[in-house]
């Protein structure tokens, strides 16, 4: 059974297109009745609207193989009033959920990602940060990658605001126990030891997948071009069992029962 990272391992990060052997990794698991969620840090959409645009480029993805941060967003974030930063349709995405966007006086400082993120930005979160205790990073990723260049992922800019105003926060999505429990219930598991994740992201996706007991495969096809850039890095228990190119290697995995 897996657990199946979108962004940089089923679609590329630039012309949002599937990537090679994407449609036929899911066809397969389809077509063996093999259990497997999709987990994505998606908070531009509406969870429904993210999985039609995933079903409308052509995956065979139902309602009961996804799960995002807004799946399991109210159950971790009870206060109402919310500063909220990130990409343009994030905050607006939050109101149609119920949520009151209010940067004076904020009940929970809520971050998700951005490419245009500014040090007027950074100053504004760290002031929203001082006025509340209920600090949430939308997902942990390490590296946020658009259109071919690397910015800081929402792990390292929470890791930033804690380090500015000494306090800890709360993360919503991958690679927090809370999501990946979630997901797992989906596929109808009691054990993390059953499930291999597959994802771009090392350090903010499977590291803490590994952490877990899930074995872990790392696709060269976002974030990390090269596996040297990260692996080095890491500790023997924390480097996945496979490194493939992209999905088109891990379907041969599958179709030899490696994995």
């Amino acid at each position: 059974m897996f657990f199946i990272d979108v962004q940089g391992t089923l679609i590329d990060d630039i012309n949002k297109k599937p990537i090679d052997g994407a449609y036929e990794f899911i066809d397969n698991l389809n077509e063996e009745n093999i259990p497997y969620v999709v987990i994505t840090n998606n908070t531009k959409k509406l969870s429904s609207d993210f999985l039609k645009f995933l079903q409308d480029l052509g995956f065979n993805i139902t309602e009961k193989n996804y799960i995002d941060p807004f799946v399991i967003l109210k159950d971790i974030a009870k206060n109402k009033k919310v500063a909220a930063f990130g990409q343009e349709s994030f905050p607006k995405v939050l109101t149609q959920m119920g949520y009151e966007l209010e940067y004076e006086n904020p009940q929970t400082l809520m971050v998700s990602i951005s490419k245009d993120y500014t040090n007027e930005d950074y100053s504004q979160m760290i002031e929203c940060a001082l006025k509340t205790d209920d600090l949430i990073g939308m997902h942990e990723t390490s590296i946020y990658s658009k259109e071919g260049s690397r910015y800081p992922g929402v792990g390292a800019i929470m890791s930033m605001i804690k380090f500015a105003v000494n306090k800890d926060y709360k993360v919503v999505g991958k690679p927090s126990f809370n999501f990946y429990n979630e997901a797992k219930k989906l596929l109808g598991t009691n054990d993390f030891k059953n499930i291999t994740i597959i994802s771009d992201d090392m350090m903010g996706d499977l590291v803490g997948a590994k952490k877990l007991g899930m074995k872990a495969i790392l696709v060269l096809s976002g974030k990390i071009k090269d596996a040297n850039e990260v692996i080095p890095t890491l500790k023997e228990e924390e480097k996945p069992e496979y490194i493939c190119k992209n999905m088109r290697e891990v379907l041969q995995l599958l179709i030899k029962e490696k994995i």
